[in-house]
Formats: structure tokens, C-alpha cells, sequence
């Protein structure tokens, strides 16, 4: 959000510089006939793309545009044309639009941040009771692992590549993801897991089945995903580890 804001900003200190020379230039209406484009030429192609580029850009913002207007200063740009909006109304458009932003921000960080003392709290209650119960373990990271069956195969390393099926799940038993929703089971890279993964799939063999308990620092961090899955959330795993592929 902050460098598309600081690209706007740059782009209307352009237009201000030009407001500036050209002030006094008459504003008329320049209506211009849209064509369907053949992409004959390089030139259109490329264009194209650009045009595709900035139209990504803006609607995976939070940043609402009018098409019509976007075009007309699109083109008036391109045309050395004068600003149709003065430079003091425009100053205080920029000014509208950061301190917008500057209110979605804090929103969002505020919201985020109580969300995630919410899920430390209950993650921390939840992981304390559960380390209490019967064939759960702790290790020194705060994994927390149940051995469900214990496997006899070999035991993966950093760099193995490993097949599972797998099941996740919020503390209060809510599903936010499961290898069945993909099709069967999937293969990974041990290294490039979330690290309570890392970390449980190398002391477990091949043909195991554990479940988890993953502390948000060994899962998503304060930032979630973005989901189901919220800032500082505890999660559980249950995770079977059907073959590390490559081993002998």
C-alpha cells in the first residue's frame, strides 16, 4: 500500500509541476472514439500490457477508480494537455486520498492486533492444558506432537521430499485446509514448510501419523495468512507421513 501510494504521489507532483506552467492554458473537452485495437504492431502489443500491468495493480488494491476519469487522465497526460482539476483542489485530493489510507492502515493494524492478543490468549490456555494430557509431547521449540501411529520407515531430513496426506484445524475445531481438498495426498519439501512441519516431519518415519499442536510462532506468525487463519493463531495438524521419496 505504501509504494502504490508513493507512486500516485510522484505521478500527481508531475501533474502539479505541469499545473503550474500551463494554469493559464484553456481547459476544453477533448472526446476521443474508442476502436477495437488489432495488435498488429509491437508498439499495441506492449502497450497492452502495460495497460494490463496498471489495471492489475489497481484492482488488487483497496483503491476504487473510476474508469472514465482514470482514462481521461490517462490520455490528457500522454497529450501534454493541462490539468482539467486546479492545482489547489488537486493538492487537496492527495491530501483526501493519503489520510484515507493513513485511517484504513490503523484500522487494519488495530484490528490485527487485537485479533492477535485474542489468539495468543486462547492459544497459550489451549496449549497449557493440552501439554497436561496423556501421550503429548513437548519439545524445547513448543511443538507439541501425539504420536497416532509410529511408523517403521526411514526418518526425512531438511532436504527430503516427502509425500502426506494431512488435516488442519483452528483450536476451536474449525477445518481450514486438508490434503483430501486437493485431490489426495501431496508432496513437499521439508525445508519449505511452516517449522513446527519442519520440525515434527524429521523425527517422524515413514508411516507415521501424529498430530500437532503448532504454536503461532512455529506456524503463521502475527500475520496469519490472511484467512481462516488469524494473526498469533494456534493450530493443529494431524499429519501421515506415507513415503519420503528418493530414500532407499
Amino acid at each position: 500500500m505504501k509504494f502504490k501510494f508513493l507512486v500516485l504521489a510522484s505521478t500527481i507532483a508531475v501533474t502539479l509541476t505541469a499545473c503550474d506552467k500551463q494554469q493559464e492554458e484553456a481547459n476544453t473537452t477533448q472526446d476521443k472514439a474508442q476502436a477495437e485495437v488489432v495488435f498488429d504492431t509491437q508498439i499495441k502489443k506492449f502497450s497492452y500490457v502495460v495497460g494490463v500491468d496498471m489495471g492489475g495493480q489497481l484492482r488488487t488494491s483497496d483503491i476504487q477508480i473510476d474508469r472514465d476519469a482514470f482514462a481521461l487522465g490517462l490520455s490528457d497526460s500522454l497529450d501534454s494537455h493541462p490539468p482539467r482539476i486546479a492545482k489547489e483542489e488537486l493538492e487537496g485530493v492527495v491530501q483526501a486520498f493519503h489520510d484515507a489510507q493513513q485511517a484504513k492502515v490503523k484500522q487494519h493494524e488495530d484490528t490485527m492486533r487485537t485479533a492477535s492478543e485474542s489468539n495468543i490468549k486462547a492459544g497459550s490456555a489451549f496449549l497449557a492444558e493440552n501439554s497436561t494430557k496423556d501421550g503429548v509431547n513437548t519439545t524445547e521449540s513448543g511443538l507439541q506432537y501425539k504420536v497416532i501411529t509410529a511408523g517403521n520407515g526411514v526418518m526425512p531430513t531438511a532436504e527430503s521430499r516427502v509425500e502426506v496426506n494431512y488435516r488442519g484445524t483452528l483450536i476451536d475445531g474449525t477445518e481450514f485446509d486438508a490434503s483430501t481438498k486437493h485431490g489426495g495426498s501431496v508432496e513437499l519439501n521439508v525445508s519449505e514448510v511452516i517449522p513446527g512441519w519442519t520440525e515434527a516431519l524429521k523425527r517422524m518415519k515413514e508411516g507415521a501419523k501424529w498430530e500437532l499442536y503448532l504454536p503461532s510462532e512455529l506456524a503463521y506468525g502475527p500475520q496469519g495468512t490472511g484467512g481462516i487463519i488469524g494473526p498469533s493463531a494456534t493450530l493443529i495438524f494431524e499429519v501421515e507421513l506415507l513415503k519420503v521419496l528418493g530414500a532407499e
